[in-house]
């Protein structure tokens, strides 16, 4: 049967993971920044900042780390711990070496962390560190301003479904699941594509042509996440190379990439608009960073009074195309978007 042909016949499989492998679920009660953060202190029983040790094959259990500052608890700077280590996953924290963390602990002891706490990386310069230090809050917003995109869509689904089937046919929409099911089409030259690891902007396969390709969502990396903004990149790869399979990994890696093509810019068809200001919600905000929560936004509007302060102002960008997304990602800013 030739390639162009049997491809109709192929029955592409998407696994469902159990959840409970490796998902966390964090229940977060809905106040504001204040009452977020003055919680976060009262309940841990330890809370400091340390830094990741260098390694080059860091322990699939444990992460060394030094503490450089204390805020709470009994323990002391120069003292060196082991926190548990992952990939995120069943609510283990992923610590990359290198990076410096406030850690907030349990009240079971400084090792008792988890990524449902207030535990995260920060930079020198962090408002949440100049709080614990002096205790001067960080800038508390009285007003919100909502920014609503359109666009023309990039899936990476979408893409790699396209580089599965002949031109101008619909493409194939699922990717082939884990379990051995991607290996499986891998070994028999059969065109596929699966994700390249848990929560991956990475994909790659086999065209319907017989090349391996691996598609990128390089938007991920960054610093803002909002509506339209999503950019697709191919590379063309000599082979794809299996290595082992894993909860976390497909396996799967793309040898020898060319160089990246540009598939898909949101940006190039993106248009924008910042609503008028408006009430702050409340208990509509998970203040997880203190100058960059996530709110989850009603479509109802409720103007912001007339004459009244307005700044600091929490400037929030949809997550999703239209004007009823209901993510945002929200930055705290001193002066109102134009």
């Amino acid at each position: 049967m030739s390639r162009s042909a049997w491809w109709i016949a192929v029955v592409v499989t998407w696994l469902v993971v159990p959840v409970q492998a490796w998902a966390c679920s964090c229940i977060q009660s809905p106040k504001g920044l204040v009452g977020t953060l003055k919680e976060a202190r009262d309940q841990a029983g330890s809370i400091y900042l340390a830094r990741v040790r260098d390694s080059k094959s860091p322990s699939e259990r444990f992460a060394t780390v030094d503490v450089l500052q204390t805020f709470k608890g009994s323990i002391q700077a120069g003292d060196v711990l082991k926190l548990p280590y992952g990939r995120g996953g069943d609510c283990v924290l992923s610590l990359p070496p290198g990076q410096t963390w406030l850690i907030y602990a349990d009240v079971d002891g400084p090792t008792e962390v988890t990524s449902c706490s207030r535990t995260r990386r920060v930079d020198p310069d962090d408002s949440e560190l100049k709080w614990l230090r002096t205790g001067v809050l960080p800038p508390v917003p009285v007003s919100l301003q909502r920014e609503i995109a359109t666009c023309e869509l990039c899936e990476i689904n979408v893409m790699a479904g396209r580089l599965l089937v002949p031109p101008g046919v619909p493409p194939a929409g699922s990717p082939s699941g884990w379990n051995g099911v991607a290996e499986s089409r891998w070994k028999a030259g059969q065109p596929f594509f699966t994700y390249a690891g848990m929560n991956s902007g990475s994909v790659l396969g086999i065209s319907q042509e017989g090349r391996a390709f691996e598609l990128t969502d390089t938007s991920d990396g960054d610093p803002v996440q909002r509506a339209c903004q999503r950019r697709i990149q191919l590379r063309w790869c000599k082979r794809l190379a299996f290595e082992k399979e894993s909860r976390f990994t497909s396996g799967f890696r793309c040898v020898d990439p060319g160089e990246p093509q540009e598939l898909c810019d949101e940006r190039r068809t993106r248009k924008a608009e910042w609503l008028p200001m408006e009430r702050l919600p409340h208990g509509g905000c998970r203040w997880y960073r203190p100058d960059a929560p996530t709110c989850y936004l009603s479509e109802a509007r409720f103007p912001f009074p007339a004459g009244s302060p307005a700044l600091p102002v929490l400037a929030c960008h949809a997550l999703s195309p239209g004007r009823d997304g209901a993510a945002y990602t929200c930055e705290v800013k001193l002066a109102p978007e134009p």
